[in-house]
């Protein structure tokens, strides 16, 4: 180091400034091998991947609390899947729960629906933007109450309302949505517990989610681009894993203390 900073005052250049600038790549190496080797937290990463999803199938805006109320196209009725997702259900729901359950009259109305279909009266979900998974369950609420929504934008009590009626095939891809948001949400839960480690089971979590999505896609061909763009994301951090050794490190711990417990 001293004869490098000799060489240095000889042509004039301060060993100072050299050093810093020597210290601050160093750190900033550091740094960089930090992020890419850092655990990542896989519930976290499953909500970006169904962010991903959602972003190909819904408006994503119109999820703040601020965003206006949406209100579907006018114009020829959906005949495909396609037809559908251009119509953006998911919004229409989303809007459908904000303006009802802003009205304790329309609320009211809705409950003596469920009433009289003898069904349970449980209340319409509004997702939340920052919360995991809940526009799986503000659809899944939505097809649960199905024939009630459908009897309640048909009333003459609401005529406000009426542009919020869903068709069949709208109906059909929400079932759609359902079916591909349930996959993570899934896997989610499953690797979300408090007490038991589970950062042995992230490798295997990633391998089997897309082959869930992967057999969806051959079986629901309509649905294709939808899973692909949830795959894409998951491949991206699934990649990185493979810079930490401590993902395989945890997995061999779990064989091993398999092992021990069988023998």
């Amino acid at each position: 180091m001293t004869c490098l900073a000799t060489e240095l005052t000889k042509r004039g250049i301060k060993f100072d400034k050299v050093e810093r600038r020597v210290r601050y790549l160093n750190l900033l190496l550091f740094y960089s091998n930090f992020i890419l080797m850092r655990c990542r937290c896989f519930p976290h990463v499953v909500n970006r991947t169904c962010k991903s999803v959602l972003g190909a199938i819904t408006k994503l805006d119109f999820a703040a609390n601020s965003a206006p109320e949406y209100v579907p196209t006018i114009g020829p009725q959906p005949r495909s899947f396609l037809d559908a997702i251009d119509r953006d259900p998911i919004a229409t729901v989303r809007t459908l729960v904000r303006v009802t359950r802003s009205s304790s009259l329309r609320c009211q109305y809705f409950s003596e629906i469920l009433k009289t279909l003898e069904k349970k009266d449980l209340q319409l979900l509004r997702d939340v933007d920052i919360r995991w998974s809940s526009t799986l369950l503000m659809v899944e609420r939505a097809i649960l109450l199905h024939e009630a929504i459908d009897k309640f934008l048909e009333s003459e009590e609401f005529e406000e309302l009426h542009k919020y009626q869903l068709t069949e095939v709208e109906w059909d891809a929400l079932e759609a949505f359902h079916r591909i948001l349930s996959v993570p949400h899934a896997f989610q839960q499953k690797l979300s517990a408090e007490k038991t480690p589970t950062l042995c089971n992230v490798i295997p979590s990633y391998e089997a989610m897309a082959k869930v999505w992967e057999a969806q896609q051959h079986k629901y061909p309509e649905t294709s681009h939808i899973i692909q763009a949830g795959l894409d994301k998951l491949e991206g951090y699934r990649d990185r894993t493979d810079l930490v050794p401590a993902y395989v490190l945890a997995m061999s711990k779990l064989i091993e203390s398999a092992h021990f417990t069988q023998t």
